[in-house]
């Protein structure tokens, strides 16, 4: 467990020169704990190494401290992303928060420090090309590789508090032994629903987000040229609510390696969502939705889904209540993400 004194203060590790989901969770943690009044700080890493760069004006909004340096101490809390837990190694007495964001991305993000044993259970192909890579890699530097490996193994025996952001990330933890779990989600800014609550005519038009899935959705599409299919992709935030509210279903195939943000502003907004059980989409905790809103591509055929598609656009004002519960959900993140934060942190 964190052990906080009125003096700590916590360092939060963020990828430099990022402006992402993740890394904006990141500042949305350091802003709160500045807000209970915790001294923190983002400190933004390059390569692995402390840079002094300004912060993004994407997170002006965030009450952010930045520092280029951390203090060593037992009393001091270091908190680390799952895309560069390599970074455990960087401190040797300062107490370790190890947030895992993601799982899918934990293993996309760790290929160059994370053991080959661990990279070949979770994808044969690539733990074979990252073995290559490293042996090639010291027998032209001719010297040991300074890259210090990690191992999930190494990340349970350690003396670390794990955090959660997803149920699929918790379930991920139990499974491999991690001892000191918590969760600390995250929510998303339900300004972005503002407006929602006028009359507007949606349309037959289904959202999808290219980057999440795409080579199934694309069967899809090239199979219903009758339905007007709308990427998400090139626009700003007032062209996306616009989408959001004049149309009637999302879908997300994607792999779901954490709580997603699109999924929750399009229900937000009044859109119907159909998702497939990959990652946390298979857990009713990440995307609490009826089953029947669930695809498991496998044993489903295209036909199948096509089908359901017409169904759930056809009859939206019939299923639209059956997204009430999450919508609520989504609604109350923010105040759980703070109470979890005083939780962790030990905050009155």
């Amino acid at each position: 467990m964190i052990k906080r004194t009125p003096t700590s203060k916590v360092y939060v590790y963020a990828p430099a020169k990022r402006v992402t989901g993740g890394v904006e969770l990141l500042h949305q943690l350091v802003h709160y704990l500045n807000t209970f009044k915790i001294e923190a700080y983002i400190v933004y890493l390059e390569n692995n190494n402390i840079v002094d760069v300004p912060i993004p004006n994407e997170y002006s909004n965030y009450t952010i401290k930045v520092s280029t340096s951390i203090e060593d101490l037992n009393k001091n809390i270091v908190v680390i992303c799952e895309g560069i837990f390599n970074n455990i190694y960087s401190t040797n007495e300062a107490q370790i928060l190890c947030w895992w964001l993601s799982v899918d991305n934990f293993y996309i993000c760790s290929q160059s420090f994370l053991s080959i044993k661990d990279m070949l259970s979770w994808n044969l192909k690539k733990g074979i090309y990252n073995a290559i890579k490293r042996t090639i890699k010291i027998l032209l530097n001719k010297r040991k590789r300074k890259t210090k490996i990690i191992s999930i193994k190494k990340l349970a025996s350690i003396d670390v508090l794990h955090c959660y952001q997803s149920e699929y990330a918790k379930n991920f933890l139990v499974n491999k032994n991690m001892l000191e779990l918590l969760p600390l989600s995250d929510f998303i800014n339900i300004d972005f629903a503002k407006g929602n609550d006028k009359i507007r005519i949606r349309e037959n038009k289904i959202l999808y987000n290219p980057a999440k899935g795409y080579e199934y959705t694309k069967k899809l599409i090239n199979k219903t040229p009758h339905l007007k299919w709308v990427p998400l992709v090139g626009m700003t935030r007032e062209q996306l609510i616009n989408e959001f509210q004049t149309s009637k279903l999302y879908v997300d195939f994607g792999y779901h390696p954490g709580k997603d943000r699109i999924p929750r502003e399009a229900v937000l907004n009044g859109c119907t969502i159909l998702t497939n059980t990959k990652g946390s989409a298979k857990f009713f905790e990440d995307i609490p939705i009826a089953r029947q809103y669930k695809i498991n591509q496998n044993k489903t055929s295209l036909n199948q889904v096509i089908n359901k598609i017409e169904f759930m656009l056809n009859n939206f004002e019939v299923i639209k209540g059956d997204f009430e519960f999450y919508r609520k959900r989504i609604l109350n993140e923010e105040k759980l993400f703070k109470q979890q934060i005083k939780d962790i942190f030990d905050i009155e």
